[in-house]
Order: C-alpha cells, then sequence, then structure tokens
C-alpha cells in the first residue's frame, strides 16, 4: 500500500422630518440607537428600552423575558483509552515451516467466528489454503502490541459458488474460525453496508500490504483515504475482454483510486471502508472489499467488491452453519448497536487523551436527543395530497413560521398544526407565503401561518426566536430532524445488548455552516435551485456520515440555538429546513435564512409597520392650529404645533402614517399626547432639571440584583389617615419635587377623605418599633378627567404644607419624560411578609398588552398605561406603588433612579401589572406644580 499515514491515534416628508430632527433634539426622543441590536450578544439590560409600539421581529427575547432559562450542567466521565480504529481488521496467514506466518491477505471480523475476505485469497500462488487469522494486532512482527492481540485457525473456506480463480467476478470468501473471538475493544466486528447506493466521495482502505511495486510487505498496518472513480473511466482502465475480465467490469465491482496512493499486493480482501456515527461513537462499516488492481503505486484505480449484494448470500451461509441469524441481523442499526459498548467516540466528545485514559464530555456529541418545544407538524384538509412531513416553528401566541410549500398547496391552505408537546390542535385562519415564492423551487420557500387558538406560555414553553440578522453569533447551531431512539442515545454503558428502540424521537444533531467553497448538494436538488444558492440559503452540515436511520430532517422545522442574552438564554431560530439528507452528515443539507426575508416578515407581523418609502402623510389643509382632527388611527386630537408633539413626530420617523394639518408645522395630535404649554414654575424647573441638581445625592451604580433593596429608595413616600393618636398609613406614593408627592387616584380617595399626612423616605411606618418622621398635606390633587369606574387617569398629587430639605436620605426621584419608549429592565415595589422591598419587572408593548387584557376578560389598554410582566410568583404590590428605573452614568458611574409607572391595577398572581404611565401626565404636573 502506497501511504505515508501510519496508523495512529410621500412628497412633504421632507419637510417634516426636518423638523423631526430639531424635536429630538429638544425633547430627547429615544433613537434606533437605544434598540436591541440583534448581532450583539452583550445588551445591557439596565440600558435597554422597549418602544411602546412593536417596531421589530428581533424581540424575542424582551417580550418573552420573564420566561427565559438558565444554563444546564451537562456530565463528563472518563474511561480507559484503546487502539478502537481498527478493530475489525483481520491478518490472513499461510504457516510455513518452523511456524513462521506469511500475512498475505486481510479481511474483515464481520460476525464473531467469521471474517470476510477476497475468494482469490483462499489460496496461494501455489494453491495452499491460509489457515489462520490473527486480530487486534497493528504490527505483526513486533511484540509491543501483542497484550490485546488474538490468533485464531481457520476451520473453513467458503468461496462464493460462481467464483473462479481464473477470473475477476464474484470474489469474495468467508473464513470461519475455529472459535468465536473475545469480544474487547481493540477486537469487533464490523458491519455490512447493505445499500446499492455508495453516498461516500471518499473511503478508507487498509492493509499490510506492500508499499510500491516491487516492494515487499509493510508490518505496520496502513491505511489510505480513496475517492470513488466513475466507472466510465474505469472502464478505459479495465477493458472488457482483459483476462479475468471477459464480460468487462460489473455493477457489483467499484473502483476507487487516489493520484498518490493506492492498495497494492497483500491489501487484498481488506476492506474498503467507511466510520458512520451514532450514539457519540464512530462504527465501521465495510462498503467493498479488496480485489485486483492494475501496477501498484502508479495511481490507477483499484477495483473493489460492493458487499451489499452478497449480504443475503452470507447470511444464508451463517445460518447454514448453525449461527442464530434474524432478518434484521446484518442491518445497519442492528449491527451498530450490537457491538457499541466497543466503539471509540467520536473525535469531539474526546476531550483530553493519554496513553492508558480518556477523558470525554457528552454535551460536545454531535447527536441529542433534544425536542424543540416550538416545533409543531403541519396538516392538510381531508383529501389535500399537498407535502408530507411539513414543519413548522411557533414564533409568538399564534403564529407559526413554516416553509411556502408547507403553507400552501395548490391553491389549499394548511388546515391546522399538531402541537405534540400537549397533544393537541390548532386551526390555520391565514397563511402569508412569499409573494415571490414560486412552487418546485427552493427559493423565497418562507411562509407565515397565523392560528385561531392563543398558546398559552410559560418557563416550560417559550416561543422561539427569530434571528433576523445576516451574520449568526456562532457559526454551530442545531438541526430539528427525528430519527431511532436507540441510534441517537449517548453510549455510556460498556454490556454488550441488543435493546432495539425502534420508536423515532425528534434529536438535535448540531451542525456547522459550509461556505459555498465545501457545500456539496446532492445532484437530485439542484434543479430547485437552478441560479445557484442565494444569500437567502444557508447551507449547512458535518463532515461524518451517519448510520442509516439515525437522523431525517424536518421540511420547515428550525435550524436553532440557545443564545445568553441579557442573562438568560433564548431560543433561536436562524433558518427553516428546506432541503437535504441525513440532516446535513456526510453532505450538506440547505435552509432558508429568515434574516434574508425580515423586511418581508416584518410587513406580516408588524401591523403598523411600514417600509422606509412606503408612509403617507396625510395632509388637510383645511385644518388650522387648535382645529379638532382625527388621526390615521381613528384617535380624537387638535391640530397643533410639531414640538408639543414628541409622539407624532417619533411616528414620522418611524414611517408610521401621520396627518398634517395646513402646513408640515401642524400636525393631528391625538389630545393625550399633546405637551401643555406651560408656565416655568420653579416646580416645573425642579422636574426637568431632577438629574443634575440632586446628582451630589446619586449613589454608586449597583449591580441589577442589588437594586431590591428598600434603602436605597431615598424617594419612597408613606400617606396617611390620621385619627387621634391613630394613621392608617393606606397609601403609596414617590416623592417627585421638594413638594409634592406623586400616587395613584384610586388610593388617595380610597377612604372618602383626603389624607393628612406623609411620611417621607424613611422605611416602613407600620412596623411597630418604628418611629416615623411627618410632614403635613396641605392639598390633594386629583387629575381632572379620573374616571374611578374604569381607573382613567388614575392620577394624583399631594402637596406638603412646607418643601422638604433633601439629604442623601431623602430626595425627589426624577420622572421619565419620553412617550415613545420605556426602559426595560424596571423595579416595582413589592410587599413580602408586611415588609416592602423591590422585585423586578420587565416592560411590555402596548399591542402585547392589550391581547394579553383582551384575552383575560379585561378592559382596554390606553396609550397612558404601560404594562409590566413580573416573573411567576412574584410578590404583591398595591395601587399606587412605583416603578422604577435605574440609570447608570457612565462618566462617574453613578445612579439615577427615574420614576416610570404607579400601579393601577393588576396581580402577580396573573403576572402582570398595568401602571400609569408618568410620561403621558408630564404636562399635567408641571401646569399644577
Amino acid at each position: 500500500m502506497v501511504t505515508n499515514v501510519p496508523v495512529v491515534m410621500a412628497p412633504s416628508a421632507g419637510v417634516l422630518l426636518w423638523k423631526i430632527a430639531v424635536v429630538i433634539q429638544i425633547f430627547g426622543t429615544v433613537s434606533g440607537s437605544l434598540r436591541a441590536t440583534p448581532s450583539k450578544l452583550d445588551e445591557d439590560i439596565t440600558n435597554t428600552f422597549l418602544p411602546n409600539e412593536r417596531e421589530s421581529i428581533d424581540d424575542c427575547h424582551l417580550r418573552y423575558y420573564k420566561l427565559g432559562d438558565g444554563p444546564e450542567a451537562l456530565p463528563a466521565f472518563g474511561r480507559p483509552a484503546y487502539l478502537r480504529e481498527f478493530a475489525h481488521m483481520a491478518a490472513v496467514g499461510w504457516t510455513k515451516e518452523g511456524g513462521k506466518v506469511d500475512w498475505s491477505c486481510g479481511g474483515s471480523l464481520i460476525w464473531e467466528n467469521y471474517v470476510l475476505t477476497a475468494a482469490h485469497c483462499a489460496a496461494d500462488d501455489n494453491a495452499i489454503e491460509p489457515d489462520v487469522v490473527r486480530l487486534g494486532d497493528i504490527n505483526l512482527y513486533d511484540d509491543s502490541d501483542n497484550q490485546y492481540a488474538q490468533q485464531l485457525k481457520i476451520v473453513e473456506i467458503i468461496r462464493h459458488p460462481e467464483h473462479r480463480f481464473s477470473s475477476r467476478y464474484h470474489d469474495l470468501a468467508l473464513l470461519r474460525l475455529e472459535k468465536n473471538v473475545v469480544l474487547h475493544d481493540t477486537v469487533a466486528p464490523g458491519c455490512l453496508w447493505n445499500d446499492e447506493e455508495i453516498p461516500f466521495p471518499t473511503m478508507e482502505a487498509t492493509g499490510w500490504g506492500s508499499t510500491g511495486f516491487g516492494q515487499g510487505n509493510t508490518p505496520i498496518l496502513l491505511k489510505v483515504s480513496l475517492g470513488v472513480v466513475p466507472k466510465a473511466q474505469c472502464d478505459q482502465h479495465y477493458r472488457k475482454g482483459d483476462r479475468g475480465l471477459k464480460q468487462g467490469l460489473q455493477n457489483y465491482h467499484l473502483c476507487a483510486g487516489d493520484i498518490k496512493m493506492d492498495t497494492c499486493p497483500g491489501d487484498s480482501g481488506g476492506p474498503l471502508q467507511m466510520k458512520l456515527l451514532s450514539n457519540a461513537k464512530m462504527t465501521p462499516f465495510i462498503i467493498a472489499v479488496t480485489s485486483f488492481g492494475s501496477i501498484c503505486g502508479q495511481s490507477l484505480p483499484g477495483v473493489y467488491m460492493k458487499v451489499s449484494p452478497y449480504i443475503p448470500w452470507i447470511r444464508s451461509e451463517l445460518a447454514k452453519r448453525g449461527e442464530k441469524i434474524q432478518e434484521w441481523s446484518f442491518k445497519p442499526y442492528a449491527c451498530a448497536l450490537r457491538y457499541i459498548h466497543l466503539r471509540e467516540y467520536e473525535d469531539d466528545v474526546v476531550y483530553q487523551k493519554s496513553e492508558k485514559f480518556e477523558s470525554l464530555d457528552s454535551s460536545k456529541a454531535h447527536m441529542n436527543i433534544i425536542s424543540s418545544t416550538q416545533t409543531v407538524k403541519i396538516h392538510w384538509p381531508a383529501g389535500t395530497k399537498g407535502p408530507e412531513d411539513c414543519y413548522g416553528v411557533i414564533i409568538d401566541e399564534d403564529t407559526v413560521v413554516t416553509l411556502a410549500r408547507c403553507a400552501i398547496f395548490q391553491r389549499k391552505t394548511a388546515s391546522h398544526i399538531a402541537f405534540h408537546a400537549n397533544n393537541t390542535r390548532n386551526d390555520v385562519v391565514k397563511a402569508h407565503r412569499h409573494p415571490r415564492y414560486r412552487p418546485n423551487s427552493y427559493y423565497n420557500d418562507v411562509a407565515i401561518l397565523k392560528l385561531k387558538d392563543r398558546f398559552q406560555f410559560s418557563t416550560k414553553f417559550v416561543p422561539a426566536c427569530i434571528w433576523s440578522a445576516l451574520n449568526l453569533p456562532d457559526p454551530q447551531f442545531y438541526v430539528t430532524g427525528q430519527g431511532r431512539l436507540d441510534l441517537n442515545e449517548f453510549s455510556y454503558g460498556s454490556e454488550k445488548g441488543e435493546q432495539f428502540k425502534p420508536e423515532i424521537v425528534q434529536v438535535s444533531p448540531r451542525a456547522d455552516i459550509h461556505l459555498q467553497a465545501n457545500c456539496s448538494i446532492p445532484d437530485e436538488y439542484l434543479t430547485g435551485v437552478a441560479n445557484g444558492l442565494a444569500q437567502e440559503h444557508l447551507c449547512f452540515g458535518n463532515k461524518p456520515f451517519l448510520v442509516p436511520e439515525s437522523c431525517q430532517m424536518l421540511l420547515g422545522a428550525p435550524l436553532r440555538r440557545n443564545i445568553w442574552r441579557m442573562g438568560r438564554h433564548f431560543e433561536h431560530i436562524y433558518a427553516l429546513n428546506l432541503f437535504g439528507k441525513d440532516c446535513g452528515f456526510g453532505r450538506s443539507a440547505v435552509a432558508t435564512r429568515l434574516g434574508e426575508h425580515h423586511e418581508w416578515m416584518k410587513s406580516v407581523l408588524l401591523p403598523n409597520y411600514k417600509e422606509t418609502d412606503d408612509a403617507v402623510h396625510f395632509i388637510n389643509s383645511d385644518l388650522n392650529q387648535y382645529d379638532q382632527c382625527t388621526a390615521p388611527d381613528g384617535s380624537e386630537g387638535l391640530c397643533t404645533n410639531l414640538q408639543r408633539c414628541p409622539k407624532v413626530a417619533y411616528d414620522a420617523q418611524t414611517n408610521r402614517n401621520v396627518r398634517i394639518c395646513n402646513s408640515g408645522s401642524l400636525v393631528c395630535c391625538p389630545y393625550e399626547h399633546i405637551r401643555n404649554e406651560t408656565r416655568s414654575s420653579a416646580a416645573a424647573r425642579e422636574v426637568d432639571d431632577c438629574e443634575n441638581r440632586y446628582r451630589m445625592f446619586h449613589e454608586e451604580f449597583q449591580n441589577r440584583w442589588q437594586m431590591d433593596r428598600i434603602d436605597h429608595y431615598y424617594h419612597m413616600v408613606y400617606i396617611g389617615w390620621q385619627q387621634g393618636r391613630q394613621t392608617d398609613w393606606n397609601c403609596p406614593g414617590t416623592l417627585i419635587t421638594r413638594s409634592l408627592v406623586l400616587s395613584s387616584a384610586y388610593c388617595l380617595l380610597g377612604k372618602g377623605t383626603p389624607p393628612t399626612v406623609a411620611n417621607i423616605a424613611e422605611g416602613n411606618p407600620n412596623v411597630t418599633w418604628y418611629n416615623p418622621v411627618m410632614a403635613r398635606i396641605r392639598e390633594v390633587i386629583i387629575h381632572p378627567n379620573y374616571n374611578s369606574t374604569a381607573l382613567l387617569h388614575d392620577i394624583g398629587l399631594v402637596r406638603l404644607e412646607r418643601d422638604i430639605v433633601p439629604t442623601a436620605r431623602k430626595y425627589p426621584i426624577c420622572l421619565w419624560q419620553n412617550e415613545t419608549h420605556t426602559p426595560f429592565l424596571l423595579h416595582r415595589k413589592v410587599i413580602v411578609e408586611d415588609v416592602p422591598t423591590f422585585a423586578e419587572s420587565y416592560a411590555k408593548y402596548n399591542s402585547d398588552c392589550q391581547e394579553y387584557l383582551a384575552m383575560h376578560g379585561s378592559r382596554k389598554l390606553r396609550t397612558s398605561e404601560l404594562c409590566a410582566d413580573v416573573d411567576a410568583d412574584s410578590p404583591r404590590s398595591l395601587t399606587g406603588d412605583p416603578l422604577i428605573w435605574y440609570k447608570r452614568n457612565t462618566v462617574d458611574n453613578s445612579s439615577t433612579q427615574f420614576l416610570i409607572g404607579t400601579i393601577s391595577y393588576g396581580r402577580s398572581q396573573a403576572e402582570l401589572y398595568v401602571h400609569t404611565r408618568i410620561s403621558s401626565y408630564i404636562s399635567w404636573i408641571k401646569s399644577v406644580a
């Protein structure tokens, strides 16, 4: 064998947008730079902002943050190290005088007492039959590696009945040994490839043959990688009519070769093989047996006997001789499982290895039995023969993303999805197929299904997130497929067994991106990509081939990865399975990349989404300043100057529809978003200058897990009703200026009489040992439009008799004035065993909140309100309790606290509270301050 590889281990929009730039500078409207950046995985949760209205589809980690999960520990273990790579390799020998053995052929152990070899190895040039087989030995003439070697006598040679020594047809034989081998990691049967198709572009040949023409045999087992040579090319070297090939090469012949290496005399009978993956182990499969070649070492292809056509013969010969042979005995799964405990682990699993011991990490295995809880099966109406085995991915409460071919077939829409996690059905009410998709094509193959019933999510059932960027954060990810349970279980055991588990389970093999240079697409799929792969396609795969039945790709199911974002794990979808075999193992597979279809998906998923050139600015020249008007969304409002309506300015900036009155400087602004032109009172100036005015008292920024300490909230107020010596502290409030306390109207009016005293920033007055410091209340100011029945405009102010003196432990909080965005990570005052503290809350889109409220029979959410999620089993809060944000000042690492909202209603058991949005009432607060 010639080798050097020894066996080793709108037109008016311009005017409006110019003015928007001025508005942004004046009012500080949050720009795009504050949105979560999809390609950045180290987002700072404390400085992440959520727009009130949804603008992105890369926001799943924010919408469902409370359902995110942490990391899981995975096991590692170890075992003795042996050379298991060629445990099936046999040397076939002729014993000479003096006991010396001439090892002139190779073979493969295929049963515990049978070796498969070439029929022409049944006798040497002197018609003498071989008499001995040696296994578990790499160096035949050195006893340094003989510890596990086994040498057994040949008791019977079984040549194929159609073989003739004068020809090169049916060149296969079986050697029956005197007894069964002692199974060991270094001596174990190989498996037989039983499929007529040979998908492997290269295979390995092994042997102790000569290293070149006229050279002697090598004492050390060598291996060479050989590629399949097309039959037409091979026929040029082995012409019909040549000696031994009267009928030319047959279908059971296989040609293989390499420009530098090939097999030589002495390699005859040895295997042409491939190691296939299952159970994190590599099982050798014999594809063919070395038969004959031309001049050794001249880079001409050799000819090998395929084994698959001869498996029935092999099976019958063994059965004749009393072996317990079943119909499935030589099935790939049966053989692989029979000896899986003896096989070598795949390279990725072995993270450390010495001469005697190897350390293993199961988390590095390519194959994993992990179900995607977001993956659903798609079904068709009765009588519709749509594509089978179509799947999709749940991305929110009523939406599934899938392939276009799986959504609509011959004008028939998919009928329903089956969610196997809880064995439920959900009907499809509408299918959105990409407008540029064409049947029988693999371009623009993506669709969105809207469902009838909304899913209920939990920490055990979280929707998948869409990765909307083109670049991926990591080149490795997981494919969603299905395969036999027994071929995908991680092999820890050391005992032999044939406990077959044929049930089909969902599996998640790991895969890598394949670039164009190494993207090997099977020919049968090329017609669907006639113009070649496009940027929308994600080519992926793995180098090893799989044991058959290990993994089948689920079309439309996700390529996914858990991504660590803001301190929690979230499953992200990169792409959807489009085509390929064996989940991309051995040969590349291709998926539809969702990032490339980001804009189209936004147009379907975001009701207010407009492309850059698609915004409509309605102009009504009959409307003048202060005229009543109706905004594009139906809200009643007033024509006012753009500077007084930052909400409309932001809508125009983000390509939403707006109505322009008379000229570009007047816009139709909904009443609740109009900023009043207030007098510049001292209190109003204090509100605007809060951050700088009290910076001297700001503490060092704490990490997010230290922000719940009650002694950090120096703006807390308890509002009470004093009767004699008894005071009922029934209402929480927040100090917003030196003389004003903010709370809910519902709370301030709750006892029927106005409150009389306030305790400022001194903890919990309900504790018996606490001696409160009180301030008298001058007046209570309730919002003029407060509606107690509907809890509309649920906000009120308490004015103290005199200003407080700010100190490091008692000073006003700042007010959040941005009307379009809200900080994501918030802290809500809660009560734990009658003691106040703070707990995390997470801002929620208005639309998501409204859907939740509607589902639970609650009233409609108003734009002057905001929702916040809370974690499961979160402590209770009271109406009027504050919702706070910590702003981190990067210059001096100090922190400024902002009041975002006050609780209006809600309950922790529902994991959601509705708050009065402070930014909606800034003008009113300043007008009465």
